[in-house]
């Protein structure tokens, strides 16, 4: 009786490992028509360290920057699969503002087809065809842009990247402000677009939200591939260091293309974007 009542156990633990497994398989699987959330967090940082607003980093140039302000405009996401098929967002909803001063840091993307994507494509700034439309078409996301410090005049649109603190430099221990204002202009388009592999599939289901955990180096802005010294665009008077055009908003626009990595992703019901 004691080896049949075993065997029963056995039998019976199997059953329920089957019917586990097969419910796990059945949540996973992608039902074709259906849709679900993505989420995008963006981890602002300098050269591997947090980035607090405030507090001093010395780069490569041998400058030491206190950083005082950090935002920027990402745009157009596209979600890839491993055969490369891609859903583009819609493009009317597909432009945000991340800010380390007015904490602004979470992309949510809503009614992303049900699928399991290997790639993430987004844009750094926004592309000339959408400011092209004119002021009154994209009036709102204009009002946000100018809240949060990302716009010039209409005219001269956009601020793509809001980079601003103050600074000393190897030659001068003077504490001098500086300011990166990165965007197009009439000489230049500076729009980018980055494509980062996902190190984890992420996993779009109609009760299932992944949340893409991004570590973006705001140091390569001035000391990524192309290096570029504040003290070497110091104002007439010397008092300062703007940074608004020229061949230098080229050189930091290559640059922002390695200014964002994928850390991790989560999938699962809700947000996880405190760690």
């Amino acid at each position: 009786m004691k080896i049949q009542f075993k065997y029963m156990a056995a039998l019976m633990a199997a059953a329920s490992l089957f019917v586990s497994c097969s419910n796990d398989d059945d949540s996973s699987k992608v039902v074709e028509g259906t849709v679900g959330d993505a989420e995008l967090f963006f981890d602002n940082g300098v050269a591997g360290d947090a980035l607090v607003l405030g507090t001093t980093y010395t780069n490569s140039n041998g400058e030491a920057l206190t950083i005082n302000r950090l935002s920027y405009i990402v745009s157009n996401f596209v979600f890839i699969k491993e055969d490369g098929t891609e859903f583009t967002y819609p493009k009317e909803d597909s432009y945000f503002v991340i800010s380390q001063e007015t904490g602004m840091f979470t992309v949510h993307l809503e009614d992303v087809p049900a699928g399991d994507y290997k790639k993430v494509r987004f844009g750094i700034g926004v592309d000339e065809e959408q400011y092209l439309q004119g002021e009154t078409a994209q009036q709102s996301f204009w009002d946000l842009a100018a809240a949060n410090n990302l716009t010039w005049t209409w005219s001269t649109g956009y601020k793509f990247i809001n980079f601003e603190g103050t600074f000393t430099s190897a030659s001068s221990t003077e504490e001098k402000p500086f300011q990166v204002h990165q965007g197009s202009n009439t000489a230049t388009d500076n729009y980018r677009e980055v494509t980062l592999n996902l190190p984890t599939t992420a996993r779009v289901r109609e009760n299932e939200q992944p949340s893409i955990h991004i570590k973006t180096d705001s140091n390569v802005l001035l000391d990524g591939d192309t290096k570029i010294l504040l003290q070497n665009n110091l104002n007439g008077a010397g008092t300062g260091a703007a940074i608004m055009g020229g061949q230098n908003l080229i050189d930091i626009a290559g640059n922002s293309l390695k200014m964002f990595a994928v850390d991790h992703v989560h999938n699962g019901e809700g947000t996880h974007h405190e760690d």
